[in-house]
């Protein structure tokens, strides 16, 4: 029998994809491909029952190659996770020192990300003057009436890459425009809703929230422009969209994901969400191409 937290930290990270992406379970991983963008990382990886022993780096990578690598992908990408206490401190994690040098030796890069669940949502301190509105996905149908609202939200993804006047120039418009599709089908599906705050007439600041429809619920590509950072508008679009999600299916368990010790974790926290699991990435990147997560 498995527990229910078992590997949650990576059903977190999955819960975005779409119908694009293939996923499979076996025994002591989740296989994940996505045929359609070889190049998207988080949409093509093996996902591990546990941390992997040194030893046994290569025959994982040799099985990334017979299973994701056949369908085009030319990064190779390892993902595992380790759970978390619930009061653990947002300092970033040390990986295993062994663990480290195998994965070195073999060209891999190691990182994290935190994810955190929700225990006992908390409005934020503050109300900022916006307004916080879901956005109607477009429909599929060509040649349909599109919410202005939607297409700023697809905009903002410019802010997300960082602070400095010519941080948007690493905006990957190709990659964006997929993610709102995939976005749009989730919708479709009753998967999805994208939520914008509206100040002085324009849009902001944006974020999705998706689920599984099997309870688990995940906040994602919370973005604010930059001029209107640090006013609390974030964090009020999250406690609102968390909430509304919350009344229709008041049985959810809501999971984000962030850098550790990041501006992001310190909001989660503060709304209420606790340290779940650290998961790991041990990535060869492509060299010729970007890659995108």
């Amino acid at each position: 029998m498995r527990r229910l937290d078992d590997r949650l930290g990576l059903a977190v990270r999955r819960v975005g994809l779409s119908g694009r992406s293939l996923v499979t379970y076996a025994r002591d991983h989740v296989t994940v491909r996505t045929p359609s963008r070889p190049d998207l990382r988080d949409g093509n990886t093996l996902d591990l029952e546990a941390r992997p022993e040194p030893e046994d780096l290569a025959g994982w990578l040799e099985r990334f190659d017979g299973t994701v690598g056949v369908l085009g992908a030319r990064h190779r990408q390892l993902r595992w996770e380790e759970p978390s206490a619930p009061d653990a401190s947002s300092t970033g994690p040390e990986p295993d020192p062994a663990l480290l040098q195998a994965a070195t030796r073999l060209g891999l890069e190691l990182s994290a990300v935190t994810v955190l669940l929700l225990d006992e949502l908390h409005p934020p301190e503050r109300e900022p003057s916006a307004d916080l509105v879901p956005v109607e996905a477009p429909s599929a149908v060509p040649g349909g009436a599109v919410d202005r609202r939607w297409h700023a939200a697809t905009v903002l993804y410019r802010y997300a890459v960082g602070d400095s006047p010519d941080a948007w120039r690493e905006y990957d418009a190709d990659m964006t425009e997929w993610s709102a599709d995939v976005q749009r089908e989730l919708a479709a599906a009753g998967r999805c809703q994208v939520w914008v705050a509206m100040r002085h007439g324009g849009p902001v600041a944006r974020l999705t929230l998706v689920h599984d429809r099997q309870g688990l619920a995940v906040v994602e590509d919370v973005v604010t422009h930059p001029v209107h950072r640090g006013i609390g508008i974030a964090s009020r679009l999250t406690y609102r969209a968390i909430v509304r999600h919350l009344e229709v299916a008041p049985g959810s368990r809501v999971g984000l994901a962030t850098e550790p010790a990041s501006a992001a974790e310190r909001l989660a926290r503060r709304l209420g969400f606790r340290p779940h699991a650290t998961v790991w990435t041990a990535l060869r990147p492509d060299p010729r191409a970007r890659q995108r997560a």
